[in-house]
């Protein structure tokens, strides 16, 4: 069986954490960002949320004093076995060039790291 690979972009695992703002619903929760890529990123969240829900997101980024924010949409979820967490998946919706190339500086320098240990 042949497995079709649909992403665009490749995904780095990662381990940021981060901050959501679910627009609709007014509600705010910490998360974890687990993988990212140049369009999207996965998160672990703590509520069950619709594809389509916007969400404003702060990332953190490890010995940046700056975090880096931008507007998603969920593109997927599924609950997770663990204490009523959801894997999210979220495309960026806006997110400031400049942040975006911190962000991804950041991660490509984890891979950079990964690779050095192999």
């Amino acid at each position: 069986m042949c497995v079709t690979e649909r992403r665009k972009f490749l995904r780095f695992e990662t381990a940021l954490n981060a901050f959501c703002d679910i627009v609709s619903e007014k509600h705010k929760a910490v998360s974890k960002v687990k993988n990212i890529s140049k369009e999207g990123a996965l998160l672990v969240v703590d509520k069950k949320l619709s594809e389509g829900s916007e969400l404003n997101l702060s990332m953190d980024v490890p010995g940046d004093n700056v975090p880096i924010f931008a507007s998603c949409q969920v593109a997927w979820q599924k609950e997770t076995n663990a204490s009523h967490t959801y894997e999210t998946g979220v495309k960026f919706i806006k997110i400031d060039s400049v942040a975006k190339g911190r962000l991804l500086e950041y991660i490509y320098s984890q891979w950079l790291k990964l690779l050095d240990n192999v």
